[in-house]
């Protein structure tokens, strides 16, 4: 997310970080569908889901390490350094503040933001050195996460690094081990392209296509559009569910889940029928409102399994 000082922009890096923010967007707008039932996907936990944002968050990192090179090649260029950083850093803490407030125990302690804070100030002795030495060092910081397995530390301040043994519930969590790794990684092949002169490649055409130029500008403009996008593609979402846009999302939240449970001992085509007939029995009789209500309620639990299992019957 670190911006290019050269007069004429590289306009292939910023498309790059254009797509990944492409990318980004697909999946918390995924993420958004699931968090209000719209969809059953398990966006957060599937090894699928799991693997996208990994790719995501390592594609921003490596970028980022390419990035100080372009940046700083010719030497640390450090008021421009320090205003980049102090804006992450105060992005950083919006994050946190805000998902504070709307996803309590699963804040963002520590972020992609808050990564790209520490690793930018922590991969600046790297852009003096070969590239050898930061793809090395880099490549060691992912190893070292696989090596270590569970984590090896149980003290919670130890978090952000992540080597604490305990677990880490939070909506975005991207600890220095292992994703530094990707930012000296990036490092190392920017210090590849500025060695060998390969950067006039990264201009692009003379005349780059719209899509391109489109790209292009949200790349240039990444941190911005990282801090919007979200809470735009969230409100959406939200609004989109409040107004009946996406059905009645409690219906096919409820239909969902019965049929995950009754499908663990009962054909699945069964369990949807039956849970689909569950859901309209209980509107019938009246119970489906106490239902939302006080989902724990005993009698109410009570009637509508009574309802279910009827309705499996059928």
């Amino acid at each position: 997310m670190q911006q290019n000082p050269l007069p004429s922009r590289l306009i292939l890096a910023d498309v790059a970080r254009g797509l990944a923010l492409l990318a980004m967007a697909i999946y918390h707008f995924s993420w958004d569908l699931s968090w209000f039932n719209v969809v059953g996907w398990n966006v957060s936990g599937a090894p699928g889901w799991r693997l996208f944002a990994q790719l995501i968050a390592g594609s921003f990192l490596f970028l980022v390490g390419f990035s100080l090179v372009l940046a700083h090649r010719n030497g640390i260029r450090w008021e421009s350094f320090w205003q980049r950083e102090i804006k992450v850093a105060v992005a950083a803490l919006a994050v946190s503040v805000a998902t504070y407030f709307i996803f309590q125990d699963q804040w963002v302690r520590f972020g992609i933001l808050h990564a790209i804070v520490v690793s930018s100030l922590l991969a600046l002795p790297f852009l003096r050195v070969h590239f050898i030495i930061a793809l090395l060092f880099g490549a060691g910081v992912i190893l070292l996460y696989h090596w270590l397995g569970d984590y090896v530390l149980p003290y919670r301040q130890f978090f952000w690094l992540g080597l604490n043994s305990l677990p880490e519930v939070s909506v975005d969590y991207v600890p220095l081990i292992p994703w530094f790794g990707p930012v000296l990684l990036g490092v190392g092949c920017g210090d590849i392209f500025a060695r060998y002169d390969l950067l006039p490649f990264l201009r692009g055409s003379a005349s780059p296509s719209v899509i391109s130029r489109c790209f292009a500008w949200f790349g240039r403009h990444s941190l911005a559009t990282y801090l919007l996008h979200q809470p735009i593609l969230f409100g959406v979402v939200w609004v989109g569910v409040n107004v009946g846009l996406f059905g009645d999302v409690q219906v096919r939240s409820f239909q969902q889940s019965c049929t995950a449970v009754c499908s663990q001992t009962v054909d699945a085509e069964q369990c949807a029928r039956a849970c689909e007939c569950t859901s309209s029995e209980l509107m019938e009789r009246g119970v489906w409102e106490d239902l939302l209500v006080r989902p724990n309620d005993p009698d109410v639990r009570e009637i509508a399994q009574q309802v279910f299992q009827v309705c499996l019957r059928l």
